[in-house]
């Protein structure tokens, strides 16, 4: 169907309204005076506009557009809207957020989040971030939460030793699908991250938080991250949880704990002040380092697979199973425990298990499958 076509009454000069137009842009449209356009008297006319003129409204109209762009909400290019220190303090970051901290999500205003700055929270009890809605993502993009907590000595002390602020934290404990990712997230009163289940948490750098550097409920994700010096554990993941490349060090706790049913693979777990890695029932521990932790280099639950971790220099066992765990191609040396301490129906196999002060394999019922090295002898108990 035909449209009726729009008469010059419809169509403006500029998109917008007369009122808005600067006086100095209809100064530069109306510099010259009218002259015919073709030449006779009576005819339409148009206004002439000189370069110059023609110069001036270009600036004038681009001055106007980058003003009112500032008028809007804080957002990315691609939809992601920001959080950073002045929104939060001064208006709120967004709907559904008001002025002051933590800066709270509520999903009103949407599901990814970016900051921009660091955010500083002013006391320990005070947090940084709070969801209260499924399936949101924050890039923290190589910025910081930061609190006044610091960690520090042997045995690992923080200070203030009390407090409730947590760097990003669900809002109940069954908020599910948070993913956080990108920064540092350092001297929170209680964790550094805490979140609900099926959660993701990659990249991020949790250091002197006077809890757990990064605790997060089922089905969750945990990698490559680094947890340093945390009063507790480094990384807590709970029951069905996929715990991979991160690095633990010299936290309070255990590096890692998980609980049941749950897959740790290739961390570094270094100078924890309690064991390197410790996890529940039903789960596979493989390829880990566990090396001058206070307690045990790895410790299992019931019916685990452990193979091809390396168990170095622990105050405690090598590593310790419990029955029905299959034990096997780990490098466990220097240990000041037993290499191998297992429970009853547990079986090791092409482990090389040297120097260990306690003794090499110890334990009930035990099943030697074969290809075992213990002190450089193929003779193992």
């Amino acid at each position: 169907m035909d449209h009726p076509k729009p008469t010059a009454q419809s169509t403006p000069l500029f998109p917008f309204s007369s009122a808005h137009v600067p006086a100095e842009i209809a100064a530069a449209v109306c510099s010259r005076p009218l002259e015919s356009a073709q030449g006779g008297s009576g005819r339409v006319r148009r206004p002439r506009i000189s370069a110059h003129g023609a110069r001036r409204v270009i600036i004038l109209l681009g001055a106007l557009g980058a003003a009112s762009a500032w008028s809007m909400p804080a957002s990315a290019s691609d939809g992601v809207l920001e959080i950073n220190q002045a929104c939060a303090l001064q208006t709120g970051c967004f709907s559904g957020d008001t002025a002051g901290l933590p800066v709270t999500i509520t999903g009103t205003a949407g599901r990814s989040y970016r900051l921009t700055s660091d955010l500083v929270v002013p006391n320990e009890n005070t947090s940084g971030i709070q969801v209260f809605i499924d399936d949101v993502g924050i890039d923290l993009n190589n910025f910081t939460i930061r609190g006044p907590v610091v960690c520090s000595g042997t045995p690992l002390a923080c200070t203030p030793n009390t407090g409730s602020g947590v760097g990003i934290e669900r809002g109940f404990s069954l908020l599910s699908g948070t993913s956080v990712r990108n920064g540092s997230i350092r001297g929170m009163g209680n964790n550094g991250v805490l979140l609900g289940v099926q959660s993701e948490v990659t990249h991020v750098r949790a250091r002197s938080n006077r809890l757990s550097g990064i605790d997060v409920e089922s089905g969750s994700t945990v990698s490559g991250n680094a947890a340093y010096q945390n009063g507790n554990d480094g990384i807590f993941a709970n029951t069905g949880s996929t715990v991979s490349g991160n690095t633990t060090r010299q936290n309070g706790g255990n590096g890692i704990q998980t609980s049941s049913g749950s897959t740790v693979s290739g961390n570094t777990a270094y100078q924890n002040g309690s064991d390197g890695i410790l996890t529940a029932s039903g789960s596979t521990v493989s390829g880990n380092s566990a090396y001058q932790n206070g307690g045990n280099g790895i410790q299992t639950g019931t019916g685990v697979t452990v193979a091809g971790n390396t168990a170095y220099n622990n105050e405690g066992d090598g590593i310790q199973a419990s029955s029905g765990s299959t034990v096997s191609g780990n490098t466990v040396r220097f240990n000041t425990g037993f290499g191998l301490d297992l429970l009853s129906g547990s079986g090791y196999r092409e482990n090389v298990i040297t120097n260990n002060t306690a003794g090499t394999v110890n334990g009930p019922s035990l099943v030697n499958l074969g290809n075992n090295t213990c002190n450089g002898s193929t003779v193992c108990p």
